[in-house]
């Protein structure tokens, strides 16, 4: 009889327990960075009150450097998309973060690691026709130089001088 009386209270706990609405499935938001390109990205949410003021903002997570910032406003079902176009170059993951306008704590924030590794913005010269070219006029520059140097005197003729008789 004692363990059925047991029972019984366990079972009435769960069920008051169980019966409780939770609070955290109406405040859930979602922050999502998705199509993440060495070119740009896109950063969606949802979850957020209607026509909320937010700051968008694009951080290397690494150096926590910011990428880009944009003041955004959710739609009338609270939610917000924003096609950043940034250059991910030499980046291995990039932070997003959501603040309410004008407030410095977060709201929520995500990372993603970028999936291949992005190359490095093209600076340099194109192709070793710029490199032939310098190689040319430094062997005929050095050509010149030996030529004009290296027989100063010579052309004139031989020159005996006078010289003393030793004894």
């Amino acid at each position: 009889m004692r363990w059925l009386s047991r029972f019984v209270v366990v079972t009435g706990a769960l069920a008051m327990l169980s019966s409780i609405p939770t609070a955290a499935s109406a405040d859930e938001m979602y922050l999502g960075l998705r199509s993440v390109t060495c070119s740009g990205l896109t950063v969606t949410g949802s979850g957020l009150p209607p026509s909320t003021r937010v700051s968008v903002t694009l951080l290397d997570s690494v150096h926590g450097r910011q990428l880009d910032r944009r003041a955004l406003s959710t739609s009338a079902s609270g939610a917000f998309t924003w096609q950043a176009r940034v250059a991910l170059s030499g980046l291995r993951s990039v932070r997003a973060v959501v603040s309410r306008t004008g407030a410095t704590s977060p709201i929520a924030w995500t990372d993603r690691t970028v999936p291949t590794a992005c190359p490095l913005a093209y600076t340099g010269a194109g192709g070793t026709l710029p490199l032939i070219v310098v190689g040319l006029v430094s062997l005929l520059v050095g050509s010149m130089m030996v030529t004009a140097f290296g027989y100063r005197g010579r052309h004139v003729g031989v020159y005996r001088g006078r010289h003393m008789a030793a004894r």
